[in-house]
């Protein structure tokens, strides 16, 4: 970067990746679903967003402001009664995730950069649960909140546009109402970005 980012420009970033869910829990009044090996573990996403530097010479300071959206159809997962049977479950799910805050970004030479943030979160999902017990099957979404830090590292491939890898942590509960109760969830993205100077 080497400079050539000013004081209140924006960084334009898109990516895609992979999210892998690493606790997931729907707990109801009727028993709970879980991710454990199920499929549901994993799903595709999509992003973008920019990073506006506000200060800063050697090192970059700013804020950033970004969206996703991922889900999976028919992904597996496990209902847990209250007796502690255990029955297979399927899952349609759409994540919409509006997040922003902080950054650091530190420029290695004159063609690189290193990055993190963190910052508060807002959740959206579109929950729809088949295959499990009377009572337990149907449709909800819901608004909930969370949290996140990522961290980045990418090279610049042409004047002003770059190219990198990045990961992505989150932490989030969303009401998903009285028949399905909350959902929490943490995952690690790992993605691909590119980014342009905006």
């Amino acid at each position: 970067m080497d400079g050539k980012w000013r004081k209140g420009e924006a960084l334009l970033q898109g990516y895609l990746g992979v999210s892998s869910v690493q606790d997931f829990a729907v707990s109801g009044s009727n028993g709970q679903v879980e991710a454990g090996t199920g499929s549901i573990s994993q799903y595709p996403v999509i992003g973008g967003g920019a990073q506006w530097k506000l200060a800063g010479e050697r090192v970059d300071f700013g804020i950033e402001g970004l969206m996703s959206i991922g889900g999976r159809a028919n992904g597996g997962a496990f209902y847990v009664g209250g007796g502690g049977a255990v029955i297979a479950v399927s899952l349609d799910m759409l994540i919409v995730d509006f997040y922003g805050g902080p950054f650091v970004s530190l420029p290695l030479g004159k063609s690189a950069r290193l990055y993190g943030s963190l910052g508060p979160m807002v959740q959206f999902i579109s929950y729809h649960q088949s295959g499990g017990p009377v009572g337990t099957n149907g449709s909800s979404s819901g608004f909930g909140i969370g949290g996140y830090a990522r961290t980045g590292f990418e090279i610049e491939m042409a004047p002003g546009s770059y190219i990198g890898i990045g990961v992505r942590w989150f932490d989030s509960k969303v009401d998903l109402s009285s028949t399905f109760g909350d959902l929490d969830m943490q995952s690690v993205e790992a993605m691909l970005t590119f980014s342009v100077m905006g």
